[in-house]
């Protein structure tokens, strides 16, 4: 005779199963021996899980196929850190080129598609397509025309009024902006990224219509940092497009350990550089001595026109060429055309130059 279960009994084994209890209540109840009746509606009935516990067993993740996410909440926050500082250099350098306040700051960085991202952007527009030595593919800077507008004016001896209405930029306008990306703009960008990638980027094209600047399929990812630049009381977006495709290559690197290991350790070269072009630019005095000698008050007080002073110097001696206020070469008086001039005959070591 075959067992079979009655409808309560069925309900109670699904409610188990819903709840984990394998090893709950009901489970430990006996099951009825074969043929006994069914329990009567006055016995006591199997638990069941809440409303709110039913509700999120139910709960699912959206995932929407169309909108792959391509880097990690982790790389995102990396590739904040980086664009920070990518901002604060060209608020900086905005600054000094303009001669005006300028300041840029970090609105936000996301991923979406590439359509999504042309949508987003007016018509017409200033849009510079740069490529990198370093990486295969090409990406967008796009700068809002109020922004533009606002620096060519400065540029150019204005106020840093903008245009009324917007329109597109002139040949000789485009040459410009064309030195500033390039000066400013890319350059603070490889400054950036340098703990990353030496991009070493270069302007591919410049556009006014985002419809013509197609670098990659409308449905890839991309990378999209919005920057916000104020000049005075003129504000604007500028937005960077970098696709996936485009750093795909060196994602791994865009991780927190990586990155934070990378600034350890590379030294900033091109600040380096900079620094010391610049200090190297720096006027020092040069001084040759002809010798010193030791006087009282009194006689520099009775010194008077045709007095002579002894110097401790002797004439066959080289004399003691200070750069700044250290002795650092040995040389002898001379003359070239109509001039005195001093031939180096030493360089003097650390030591020597403490002994002096």
């Amino acid at each position: 005779m075959v067992d079979t279960l009655s409808q309560n009994e069925i309900d109670a084994l699904l409610s188990a199963l819903n709840t984990g209890g394998g090893g709950g209540a009901a489970a430990d109840k006996p099951a009825p021996a074969a043929g006994a009746a069914a329990p009567s509606g006055g016995g006591e009935e199997p638990a069941k899980p809440a409303k709110g516990e039913r509700d999120k067993q139910k709960k699912g993740k959206v995932y929407d196929f169309k909108r792959q996410t391509k880097f990690s909440k982790e790389q995102l926050g990396t590739i904040q850190m980086i664009h920070e500082t990518f901002a604060r250099l060209i608020g900086t350098d905005l600054s000094t080129q303009l001669r005006a306040y300028a300041q840029a700051t970090i609105i936000s960085v996301d991923q979406l598609t590439f359509e999504e991202l042309i949508r987003s952007i007016y018509s017409p527009t200033f849009i510079t397509a740069f490529k990198s030595e370093r990486l295969d593919g090409k990406g967008l800077i796009d700068i809002n025309l109020n922004v533009v507008f606002t620096i060519l004016d400065r540029l150019l001896g204005g106020n840093g009024t903008p245009l009324g209405t917007l329109r597109q930029l002139t040949d000789v306008e485009k040459q410009i902006m064309h030195k500033l990306m390039n000066r400013i703009i890319l350059e603070r960008l490889r400054e950036a990224w340098i703990n990353v990638i030496d991009l070493s980027p270069s302007i591919e094209l410049i556009e006014s219509n985002p419809q013509f600047a197609q670098i990659v399929p409308p449905n890839d990812m991309v990378l999209s940092v919005v920057i916000e630049i104020k000049i005075h009381d003129v504000t604007g977006i500028m937005t960077l497009c970098i696709p996936y495709n485009t750093v795909e290559s060196i994602a791994a690197k865009f991780n927190a350990a990586s990155w934070f290991a990378a600034v350890r350790k590379e030294p900033l070269t091109t600040n380096y550089d900079a620094i010391t072009s610049q200090v190297k630019a720096v006027n020092l005095p040069f001084v040759a001595e002809l010798g010193t000698q030791t006087v009282t008050l009194q006689d520099i007080l009775t010194l008077q026109v045709g007095d002579l002073l002894v110097l401790d110097q002797l004439v066959k001696e080289d004399l003691n060429v200070r750069v700044g206020n250290r002795v650092k070469f040995r040389g002898r008086p001379g003359i070239v055309g109509k001039k005195m001039a001093v031939s180096i005959t030493q360089l003097l070591s650390s030591h020597e130059e403490d002994e002096l």
